[in-house]
């Protein structure tokens, strides 16, 4: 069965959110969830640009708490700082309004996980326990270009927050290659169960922080984040041949990339498409592809 993705453009940001979510009606199965984490990204407090929006935020809560009672949080992890961002960019009302609670997953307990260094030897990075444990995750985010890996999106949002702020997210940068196998890494060792691509405002050119923003007004969301992240990018303008990582779960059987291979409901995609202009160093970003990675995976 092909996997839904509900795509949505519209005039506002919460609207949009809420009508993907609802196209996805029963794929969003909440029966028996106990621990419910939602990622957001919060990696700029001085340009809300770079940053989950409330307001997509609240539209999923309200979307969740018409069908869940259990427990919910609201998770970013950074050094000293994640506090700070979800004040400033007005997440509190949030924990009162809807009962849910928020946690800097850097004061929270780590596992070991195994990725590779450049010269593709094993290295122990600390992953959140906390995410690792629980049993239904969502990430939600904006669509944004990147610095490394061409498109930052739904999967790489948890990927990389999930690590500890040590300078574990730093050890990540072992070139292009790796970069991209150790992203496919983590993302098949700790899936979502949801994502959701918040294109209402986007960011071209220099993502993740320092880039410009494009008004797009579209909503990607699905139970299957290799779709709804190779849809966003693609809508976005990119090849998945470009983006590693997803090309990688697509590849090892994770999910699909092509239009064809998914049921999208909701609007149509060529009135969705957006050309966002890449980073600056796209076009040294697209030389991902590496002979001993290849080997190391076996395709």
């Amino acid at each position: 069965m092909k996997p839904k993705v509900a795509l949505v453009k519209g005039g506002s940001r919460g609207e949009n959110i809420a009508r993907s979510l609802n196209l996805l009606g029963d794929d969003i199965n909440l029966k028996g969830v106990k621990n419910l984490f939602i990622k957001v990204n919060l990696i700029s407090r001085d340009n809300q640009l770079g940053a989950t929006h409330v307001d997509g935020v609240r539209a999923l809560l309200q979307f969740l708490r018409e069908r869940y009672l259990g427990k919910i949080t609201i998770t970013e992890g950074l050094r000293g700082t994640a506090q700070v961002i979800f004040d400033k960019l007005g997440y509190p009302p949030l924990i009162k309004e809807f009962g849910v609670e928020f946690f800097d997953l850097h004061n929270g307990d780590f596992e070991l996980v195994e990725v590779y260094d450049a010269n593709l030897q094993p290295m122990k990075l600390h992953f959140s326990r906390q995410i690792i444990e629980s049993d239904y995750r969502i990430a939600i985010g904006p669509v944004k270009t990147h610095d490394v890996v061409g498109a930052t999106l739904s999967i790489k949002n948890l990927a990389m927050g999930a690590l500890a702020d040590n300078g574990d997210k730093g050890k990540m940068h072992q070139g292009h290659p790796v970069h991209n196998l150790n992203l496919y890494l983590l993302a098949k060792m700790c899936p979502l169960q949801l994502s959701i691509n918040d294109g209402f405002t986007g960011m071209e050119n220099d993502g993740p922080i320092r880039g410009t923003g494009v008004d797009w007004g579209v909503a990607v969301s699905s139970c299957s984040p290799v779709a709804a992240d190779c849809l966003a990018a693609q809508l976005m303008g990119f090849d998945i041949n470009d983006i590693g990582y997803l090309w990688y779960l697509q590849r090892m059987g994770l999910g699909v990339s092509t239009m064809s291979e998914m049921n999208i409901v909701g609007d149509n995609p060529e009135d969705c498409y957006r050309q966002f202009r890449p980073h600056s160093t796209f076009a040294e970003q697209r030389h991902w592809r590496d002979e001993r990675v290849s080997k190391l995976l076996g395709i």
